[in-house]
């Protein structure tokens, strides 16, 4: 598989949870501290709309509502621009710069599918939709996390918190949100 059919892989299945979204579950907890499952959606989005402007295809990207009335749809959108934008000729040999430094093009890619996995496990849990997502991209997502914090101590208020241990027959999707300090909400 490319890179590109990681991120097409890991986006529909995204997607496919959003659209699966209840009306009354927009408002549902997540495991993601002080977010609600439209704010998780919303954070994908936002994702997806800083991809250009860290391809040095677009203007910084201001935070703000970017599912507005209709979320389903915007996050598709979003979607699809963003993988217009890492498609583009060239893009995944060149040095872009991130909020991680200055990297491959191609890590851009890598990023999208390693929030989609565990944004989509938080909204999945959220839900009640299943949480075994994409077992083999979910490893590999594991073992990148695993690479990029080694044994450094996550800070409080930080995006992640503290490794929660997994059950031995966890899936590979609930022992990367465990490593992520994600706690199920829904179960």
């Amino acid at each position: 598989m490319t890179e590109f059919d990681d991120f097409d892989l890991a986006a529909s299945t995204v997607t496919g949870l959003v659209t699966a979204v209840r009306a009354d579950q927009w408002a549902h907890p997540t495991a993601c501290q002080d977010w609600d499952v439209r704010a998780v959606v919303n954070h994908l989005a936002h994702g997806n709309a800083k991809v250009a402007f860290w391809a040095g295809a677009g203007p910084p990207v201001p935070d703000g509502d970017y599912l507005g009335p209709s979320p389903v749809s915007a996050f598709a959108a979003s979607v699809a621009a963003a993988r217009a934008v890492l498609a583009a000729p060239g893009l995944l040999a060149r040095q872009v710069t991130t909020p991680l430094g200055e990297v491959p093009g191609v890590f851009l890619v890598h990023m999208r599918v390693n929030e989609y996995l565990a944004h989509g496990w938080d909204i999945a849990d959220a839900t009640g939709q299943p949480t075994d997502l994409l077992p083999d991209l979910a490893a590999q997502a594991l073992a990148q996390w695993r690479t990029r914090f080694g044994s450094t101590p996550r800070q409080p208020g930080g995006p992640f918190g503290p490794e929660i241990p997994a059950p031995p027959d966890a899936t590979a999707a609930d022992r990367l949100a465990a490593f992520l300090g994600r706690k199920a909400v829904n179960g």
